[in-house]
């Protein structure tokens, strides 16, 4: 296949940064957007205004992130200010379509990050995006390629979407069954959570470079943002066994939860023997009035509470006293299995979802390698 550089089908035009003074949030001026953290999903989200702007982006630009994280997109929804963490890409239309770049550049992610330079935040330049290659193709079959990138990426997003609501459901169901327990506004028998279980710390071998590398799951706390609401069936690291002895192993089935770092709040089962990090609590010895899977999902209902409570520090930390006197409702056993029925059978709607949109992503990702190799 033939190319040509991004720069022979393209007009660049790096962002830079107007003078602070002239930012405001009241609506004066122009739309001002300093990098990613302003993207939606299609179009950037206006939260400030420039009246002295430098650097401007028409409507239909490409908007491309080139600082950390490099890569993100969104399309300009009218004329607008960027700053220097993005950079305009005007597409000539006699030449390129401009949905061809756009899932051309979306599929060199990879590509485009690993030249990045820079020590505290990796930045890339004009010549990295100038030699990006495009493939040398007629505008109508980069049409068709575009068109089909576009219908399977919408229903990626429908899937996603579907999930969102059947998780939402989930927990709007909790809230009709058994009220703001928050507030315990059911007046439902509670103890403080320290009272019902045992609840213990997990630990780290260190340093954990000498122990990496074995057949030991390593829970993390980044672990608890892959797979479902409830069960935790794979780790990212492992360790050998001697780094059993300086962590904490629980066994299959454990209730876990995570009282630091992004996965605070968080409450997991594992379906496997592992060792936690010391990022996690593990709940044992849970009082028979309380279900293990009632109990996961109230805490999970309570992350955003937990949160909010965790003493500030380096970074936010639920500590084992606070967990312990952390007042638990204990409802009908009853009632919480029936919870637990509904939870199971939304459950089945979501592994029919998930599978659609595994398929989905991976049809996406072939025809990404097909048509950008």
């Amino acid at each position: 296949m033939n190319y040509v550089m991004l720069k022979e089908v393209c007009s660049i035009n790096m962002g830079q940064s107007p003078d602070s003074n002239s930012y405001n949030e009241i609506g004066e001026g122009v739309p001002f957007f300093q990098g990613n953290a302003d993207f939606g999903e299609r179009y950037p989200v206006v939260r400030k205004w420039c009246t002295a702007p430098t650097k401007m982006a028409k409507p239909e630009d490409i908007l491309i992130s080139v600082r950390a994280p490099i890569g993100a997109m969104n399309y300009a929804k009218e004329d607008c200010c960027i700053g220097r963490g993005l950079a305009a890409l005007t597409p000539d239309k006699s030449k390129v379509s401009p949905e061809f770049i756009f899932w051309l550049l979306k599929g060199k992610n990879g590509e485009l990050n690993s030249k990045g330079t820079g020590s505290t935040f990796k930045a890339i330049g004009r010549k990295v995006l100038e030699e990006t290659l495009v493939p040398n193709i007629d505008l109508t079959t980069q049409i068709k390629c575009s068109a089909s990138l576009e219908k399977v990426y919408s229903i990626i997003q429908y899937r996603k979407q579907q999930l969102q609501q059947l998780d939402e459901l989930v927990k709007a169901r909790f809230v009709e069954m058994f009220g703001d327990i928050n507030t315990n506004e059911k007046n439902w028998e509670c103890q403080p959570l320290g009272e019902l279980c045992t609840i213990v710390r997990g630990g780290s071998p260190r340093p954990i470079e000498n122990f990496l590398g074995g057949d030991v799951p390593w829970i993390k706390i980044g672990d608890a943002t892959n797979g479902d609401n409830v069960y935790l069936h794979t780790t990212k690291e492992h360790i050998i066994q001697d780094g059993v002895k300086k962590s904490r192993l629980v066994k299959s089935g454990s209730l876990i939860f995570a009282n630091c770092g992004v996965s605070l709040g968080f409450a997991r089962i594992i379906t496997f023997d592992g060792c936690i990090h010391d990022g996690w609590l593990a709940m044992e010895d849970i009082d028979e009035r309380l279900d293990k899977v009632f109990l996961l999902q109230a805490l999970n209902q309570m992350t955003e509470h937990f949160r909010k409570i965790a003493p500030a520090g380096t970074q936010p930390n639920l500590n084992t006293a606070i967990m312990k006197a952390y007042v638990q409702i204990i409802p009908p056993l009853e009632l919480q299995k029936e919870y637990i029925a509904f939870v199971k059978q939304t459950d089945k709607s979501k592994f029919a979802v998930q599978k659609a949109l595994d398929e989905a992503q991976t049809l996406f990702d072939s025809l990404m390698q097909e048509y950008f190799g």
